[in-house]
This record gives structure tokens, sequence and C-alpha cells, in this order.
């Protein structure tokens, strides 16, 4: 697996294991967000709070990365400047709107298969400890 999947797939897990995260997208992928949002609820009827979506609805072209935060701080962020090693991040990435695309088909996956109550549904790599570290080298040597 890519370092980019194995960071996409990562998100998606923290976003569907995590109560009441918030979404925070460029305006364009605001509508698909909501239906993201809608679908975890449906899903996971278990959150108390549902993801919630947010846009840059007013600048338009201001917001050039993908975030996921929880009230315990960043979880994901896709572009944008790198963050501590709480988070998972993907850097620079060469088409955002593609990979938005992506992580969403593989959050729906997930949400099919039952995560995060099934058992082995989310892949080996969701069974090990989760190392940011090794992700970024990985990212940096560009393997």
């Amino acid at each position: 697996m890519t370092p980019e999947s194995s960071s996409l797939a990562e998100a998606a897990r923290r976003l569907l294991r995590t109560d009441g995260c918030t979404l925070e997208v460029p305006a364009r992928m605001g509508p698909e967000a909501e239906r993201l949002a809608l679908a975890i609820s449906d899903a996971l009827p278990s959150l108390l709070r549902e993801p919630v979506v947010l846009s840059d609805a007013d600048d338009p072209a201001a917001w050039t990365w993908i975030c996921i935060r929880a009230d315990e701080g960043l979880l994901a962020l896709f572009g944008g400047g790198e963050p501590g090693l709480e988070a998972c991040w993907i850097p620079e990435p060469s088409d955002l709107d593609f990979l938005w695309v992506r992580f969403t088909r593989l959050v729906n996956s997930l949400l099919e298969a039952g995560y995060p109550g099934c058992e082995g549904c989310a892949g080996p790599e969701a069974d090990e400890p989760w190392d940011e570290r090794a992700r970024r080298d990985a990212f940096s040597k560009g393997s």
C-alpha cells in the first residue's frame, strides 16, 4: 500500500471511530461532505454526535486542504502545513478532488463492512499501531 493510501485509510478509520468530528472541506466538496456525514450518522447510530461539516463558502478559493478534527484535536489533514505527529497527514496532494473521492469511497466501504464493529474488515494495517513518523518518512522518500 502506498503512503497516501495508508494515510487515507487511517484517516477514514479515525473519522468513523471518533464521536463528534468536524470535517473542514473546500466549498465545492461541501455537499458531498454533508452526504457523507449523513451516511455515517445513519450507519453508526451509536455515535452521540454525527460529523459536522464546515466549508469555506464565503471564500471558495481559500481552502486548499481537507481537515478532520475532534474535541481532542486534529485527527487528519490532507494538504496544508505539517501538523504534529498526533495527526495523520498527507502532504501536498497533487489532486485534492481525486483524493476526496478516494477518501469518501474508503469511508463508505468501511461503513458497508460494518466498521468499527466488524472484525478484520479494515485491513491488516488497522490491527497494527499507527506510526505517523514512519508514514511521513515514506512520503519523503517517495515510496
